[in-house]
């Protein structure tokens, strides 16, 4: 039995890097006309979620590599 084709199934989004594939995907697919607007950004929205929460994660990466926090963290 197959499984019905949802956006879920046709935009898989896991973790940074698919979501970046899909919005690329997305959007070309809009500007080919295959997916509406309404389509697309829906797709947008599920990514920018994914996107959003792995820049936060960078962020702190980043701030805890700053010698100043990095010397305090030591202490």
């Amino acid at each position: 039995m197959r499984r019905p084709l949802t956006m879920e199934v046709i935009f898989p989004i896991r973790d940074e890097p698919s979501a970046r594939l899909m919005t690329l995907k997305a959007e070309c697919l809009h500007m080919a006309g295959v997916i509406s607007e309404h389509e697309e950004q829906a797709v947008l929205g599920r990514a920018a979620k994914v996107l959003t929460v792995s820049d936060c994660i960078q962020a702190i990466s980043r701030h805890d590599e700053i010698p100043a926090y990095a010397a305090m963290a030591a202490n």
